[in-house]
């Protein structure tokens, strides 16, 4: 007999949609408007095929430049440099994995350069982790509507958001480890009903997955070992015929990322060179930035550390619950799963920055595989909490969005009950009967949802957030804004690369420049030419004041724009 559809069920599925669709929306929204930052100008510099070296060397020699022609053969695909110049480009970088560098320089080939449209491309690629998270639900729960219920966390946590909007490969390595996750379970489960022999192609499509992952993100090793470790514990610890396709369906992946692995090892000196940052201790409690860490993928005012902060203290208590929750009531195959892949990789970042010190752990996207699991775990205790309630209730439903009795899929056949409780859902209230427990997870999940929403309005609306370096980029948009109303600018700086190419990037086209290696500017100072009526500094050392002051008798003296100087006679 079917039920009618409670209020509470119609309830939770409209909040469902709602949240979803605005997830996406605000994946969209002022993709232009957003500061483009200093990580974000070194994506484009790899993505035109030049060094940082040649950039420093060819325009950073105190010669004459326009904004326009700096951003065009330095910023974008050009016709001076190929493909191939791109990759010897990302192998001065070998911490960085190529794919999504290559992807974004065919896709501005294609559709033109612009910040919109390299950043069109993240957020494409963005809502692409929603259906895997889906697929991997499927997988590890069996349960539709957990997997609506991710989705819905995903798409509307303002950390996924923010990333969505970056011209960098977070986005990516997001969709990697959600279709990687998905396509292991997937493959072990032909393993279990003994189809291995029928089916071989599952674990040649998770050998790609390897690939794909590894190259985006030097980090997804991690993640593999997670993977890894769930196969052998599932396994009992025996080699069996699961544990032996793993490995080699591994193998089948590493031996397509090897022609990476091998410019990695050959440029190994400069992978540590350009990864030392993260051995540099950062100040505070490094727990303090943990929870920080953890309250923002939740809620995100641009709050900053503070020891006393609710947020961060209920964002934790709401993770460590969730995984309590899960660890109690899920099979044990779903809840291994989940720890390790939030523990693997958890404990690679924070075991070198407590024993050796560093800042690992403080790095937000870093942990993005322990963030997914510990959303992936929420999703299972709102769920389960709402149908054990008897607020879902079950009913025929209509395909596409969930219903509330989509929950658990078609259970009519009792084989597929079977199997489908043998899957994690073995919670089930009995029709026609209801739990009269309290309703905390309507509470919860109403401050999730309402809690995601806000922090995406706000967030929207201003052009610098924490994640792009907020101290060294939030002052870019007034100064640029104040230089752009001005006739006939020359701009002197000998700030570092990345920071002139951010904020030239918000510069009009005719905007002239002169810039100077920070290295040497202090002995060669520059002789200013004649014709500009205002000449102006941006973020100059003391050296090259002090220098100009004295050798061409100028006054520098700041304007009413922090980081920028003019100069007088």
């Amino acid at each position: 007999m079917i039920k009618k559809i409670t209020l509470d069920s119609i309830w939770f599925r409209n909040l469902l949609i709602i949240v979803i669709v605005l997830g996406v929306v605000f994946r969209f929204y002022n993709l232009d408007r957003k500061v483009y930052w200093y990580d974000e100008t070194m994506t484009s510099l790899r993505i035109s095929g030049h060094t940082r070296t040649e950039l420093v060397e060819e325009i950073f020699d105190g010669q004459i430049i326009s904004v326009q022609n700096l951003l065009k053969y330095y910023q974008f695909p050009n016709y001076q440099k190929d493909i191939n110049d791109t990759i010897n480009s990302l192998a001065g970088n070998p911490e960085h994995s190529p794919l999504y560098y290559l992807m974004a320089r065919l896709w501005l080939q294609t559709f033109g350069n612009s910040v919109a449209t390299i950043r069109l491309l993240s957020v494409i690629i963005s809502l692409l982790a929603l259906p895997c998270a889906y697929w991997l639900c499927l997988e590890l729960f069996g349960s539709k509507l957990i997997g609506w219920v991710a989705v819905a966390i995903i798409a509307i946590s303002p950390f996924h958001v923010l990333y969505a909007q970056e011209a960098r490969e977070y986005s990516l390595w997001t969709v990697t480890i959600l279709l990687s996750s998905a396509v292991l379970l997937w493959a072990m489960n032909s393993s279990r009903i003994k189809q291995l022999i029928k089916k071989p192609y599952r674990w040649i499509i998770y050998s790609f997955t390897v690939a794909l992952a590894l190259y985006t993100h030097p980090f997804s090793a991690f993640v593999l070992i997670g993977q890894g470790l769930y196969v052998l514990i599932t396994e009992g610890g025996r080699w069996t015929k699961g544990v032996t396709s793993y490995l080699l369906a591994c193998l089948g992946g590493v031996l397509l990322f090897s022609p990476w692995l091998i410019i990695v090892i050959i440029n190994f000196s400069k992978f540590i060179a350009n990864t030392d940052s993260v051995n540099h201790s950062r100040s505070g409690f490094l727990p303090l930035f943990w929870t920080l860490n953890l309250s923002r993928i939740f809620f995100d005012v641009n709050q900053g550390i503070h020891p006393l902060s609710p947020l961060h203290y209920l964002s934790l208590c709401l993770a460590v619950y969730a995984l309590y929750y899960l660890c109690r009531k899920a099979p044990q195959h779903a809840w291994v799963f989940i720890i390790t892949l939030i523990g693997v990789t958890g404990i690679a970042l924070i075991a070198p920055d407590v024993l050796l010190g560093g800042r690992r752990s403080s790095i937000t996207r870093y942990a993005i595989p322990c963030y997914l699991g510990i959303q992936l775990a929420i999703a299972y205790f709102l769920t389960t909490e709402a149908k054990n309630s008897g607020q879902l209730t079950k009913d025929k439903g209509k395909k596409g969005l969930p219903t509330m009795g989509m929950m658990n899929g078609n259970l009519a056949n009792p084989e597929d009950r079977q199997n489908q409780q043998v899957r994690g859902d073995h919670d089930m209230v009995p029709m026609g009967k209801t739990r009269q427990n309290p309703k905390p997870w309507k509470s919860i999940a109403i401050a999730l949802a309402f809690s995601g929403i806000l922090s995406c309005i706000v967030s929207s609306q201003l052009p610098v957030w924490w994640h792009k370096s907020y101290a060294k980029s939030r002052n870019n948009p007034s100064v640029a804004a104040w230089i752009n109303q001005i006739p006939q600018p020359l701009l002197i700086s000998n700030e570092i690369p990345g920071r002139v190419l951010s904020l030239c990037h918000l510069l009009r086209p005719d905007v002239q420049l002169m810039l100077l290696d920070k290295s040497n500017s202090s002995t060669n100072i520059p002789e200013i030419p004649e014709g500009f009526k205002n000449v102006l500094l941006y973020r100059p050392s003391e050296e090259l004041r002090q220098g100009i002051e004295t050798t061409y008798n100028y006054r520098v003296k700041p304007t009413d724009q922090s980081w920028l100087w003019k100069l007088s006679r």
